[in-house]
Formats: structure tokens, sequence, C-alpha cells
């Protein structure tokens, strides 16, 4: 007993001098291994070997993937539709240029100029009225008489035609009624490189700008495969040419 006694006594004394029971250092080794997992907890259990990362749950993504299909349907419609609508516009505005082209130059060379488009297809036209010598005839009489650039001009200007875009044509009549159509006379493109494939298409009636700019009035549209159309307004007085917004266009 007084051995047992003894030891005890040598234990405490230990404890006393700053030394710690076996018992407190493994509480306390096993606190310093815990702490660095701290927030590493799963289902409300620490986990002590393996570390989970947080991420999206399935929900998450399919939330996201949602919203983006539903954005995606509110700005790419308006997008495709845009770029329909685009070769259309193209064509309106290249007929108004045109036009707008025949027009200033019956006023520099003052003498009429005419413009041709085939209905129901892709092509215009433009060219001089008349030949150079009837129209220098023709001014003298009126009492305009051209200056000699523009009777060069006029000589030199032989038929010049050009295309709409790719899918658009003009409207081969407006309001229910076809337009009419001709043939180019073949002394009129006499000397063209090109001049049997014009005499072979059906042209309309010539639309003239006189050489004060003044022309007939008149309607034209250019229209899609979609049956859009946009139409052309020329006004006969001063020869300006306006462009309708676009419409579905009627039978």
């Amino acid at each position: 007993m007084r051995g047992i006694r003894n030891a005890f006594n040598a234990v405490s004394t230990f404890g006393e001098r700053g030394g710690v029971s076996p018992p407190v250092m493994a509480r306390t080794n096993r606190g310093a291994d815990a702490a660095p997992l701290a927030g590493c907890v799963h289902g409300g259990v620490r986990h002590g070997a393996i570390r989970r990362c947080s991420g999206f749950t399935i929900a998450e993504i399919l939330l996201v993937l949602a919203v983006l299909v539903v954005i995606s349907g509110l700005i790419f419609p308006p997008v495709l539709r845009l770029m329909a609508d685009q070769p259309l516009k193209e064509g309106a505005e290249r007929a108004r240029a045109q036009l707008a082209n025949v027009r200033f130059k019956a006023l520099d060379a003052s003498v009429a100029w005419q413009f041709r488009f085939e209905p129901g297809g892709r092509h215009y036209l433009w060219m001089p009225q008349e030949s150079a010598s009837s129209a220098a005839s023709a001014t003298s009489t009126s009492g305009n008489t051209p200056s000699a650039t523009a009777l060069a001009g006029v000589a030199e200007s032989g038929p010049q035609t050009g295309e709409l875009p790719q899918g658009i044509v003009f409207a081969p009549g407006m309001n229910g009624v076809p337009f009419g159509v001709e043939h180019i006379p073949a002394e009129l493109v006499m000397g063209s490189t090109n001049a049997y494939e014009l005499t072979q298409v059906a042209w309309s009636v010539p639309l003239t700008f006189q050489a004060d700019g003044s022309t007939a009035d008149s309607e034209l549209a250019v229209v899609d495969a979609r049956n859009k159309q946009m139409r052309l307004i020329v006004r006969g007085l001063t020869g300006g040419v306006v462009v309708t917004p676009m419409e579905t266009r009627t039978r």
C-alpha cells in the first residue's frame, strides 16, 4: 500500500510542476487535428478524412438553363426578322437611288431620260429617251439648249442596267392591275454589248424624267418571297420618290 501511495504522489507532483497527463494530451491533440476541418460539414456530420467543396445542384443548373431559354426566345425572333427584312429594304433603296439618279441626269443634260424595270423580275434599266442628235434638235426647238458636254454624255450613255438583290423582284402590277410591258427597239440599244439580251426582256413602259426633272405620277413596288412589299411612289411635279414602310402585299 505504501508503494502505491508513493507512486500516486509522484504523479500528482509532476502535474503540479506543469506536466500534462496523457489523457489531457490526447484530448489536446484531437482538438488540433480537428481544427482545420471545422468548416467541412456535410449533412450535419463532420468529416475528418475527406473535405467536401461547395458546387451547383441540378435544380440550380436547370433554373439557369430555363432563364437562358426565355431570354433567347425574347431576343432572337426580332433579330431574325430584321435579317429577313434586310434584302427587301436594300432592293427598295436601290430602286429609289436609281430613280433619283435618272432625274439628276435629266436635269444635268437638259434632255429626257427614261427608267424601265422588269415586272416580275429583278432587272432595271436607264438610258436617254432619245439619241444625242434627236435630243439636240428637240432641245433647240424648245429653247433649252444643252451644253456640248451634256450632249457628249448623252451620246456616250447607252442603256445601263442593274439588278435587285437575290430573292427580290419588281411587283408584276399594282392594285390588281398588271403593268404594261414592251420590248425595247433594237435601234435604241444598238452598239451595246448585251443588246440582244436587252431586246428579249419584257420591260415596263418607260418612266420618263423630263429636262426639268418632272415626270408622270407613278407607283411601283419591290416584293420578296414572303409576299412582303415596299412601294415606291414617284411624284410627278417634283420627280421625288417616296418609299413606304414594309407591308403585306394584297393580290
